[in-house]
């Protein structure tokens, strides 16, 4: 009876702690996209935001739309000022990002609604066709991914 108990705890203490904010003091990731504004330089089109991984602030670009998201940061050797990509999904997703037609070889870390990292990989430049790359996918679903040059993307909790 203590041993069942003992483990009805133990899963519970776990539950909470995957549901948890990934840091209470910190406004949630949410909170940086909705204060978005235009972007500048190579991404015209698309807003930009400062988000913070593992506490080291990032200004990003925001990929939020399906089409934004799709296109990510193909053909682009260089971010101008942003240290990376923002992909905000409506929903928890498992979607798998592939390289095609990316030069460069990027990180990608992929993060829960509550900004808990799920996964991150590293991803190598395709010059071929989608249909011809490999597809990276995470380890577990997520709401927010964030693609950096390799070497770029710090550890730790995503939030706003």
């Amino acid at each position: 009876m203590r041993r069942a108990a003992a483990a009805l705890l133990g899963a519970a203490l776990a539950l909470s702690l995957l549901a948890a904010p990934a840091d209470a003091s910190a406004p949630p990731v949410s909170h940086a996209v909705r204060a978005a504004t235009p972007a500048t330089g190579p991404f015209p089109d698309l807003t930009q935001t400062t988000i913070r991984l593992g506490g080291r602030a990032l200004l990003v670009v925001i990929a939020q739309t399906e089409t934004q998201r799709e296109a990510g940061l193909r053909e682009r050797a260089t971010l101008g000022p942003y240290r990376g990509m923002l992909f905000v999904f409506p929903s928890d997703s498992s979607v798998g990002f592939t390289m095609s037609t990316v030069p460069v070889s990027l990180d990608i870390g992929f993060y829960g609604a509550n900004g808990r990292s799920v996964d991150r990989l590293r991803m190598t430049p395709c010059p071929y066709p989608e249909s011809q790359c490999p597809v990276y996918v995470a380890s577990h679903s997520f709401r927010y991914a964030v693609e950096t040059l390799a070497g770029g993307l710090p550890r730790g909790s995503l939030t706003g």
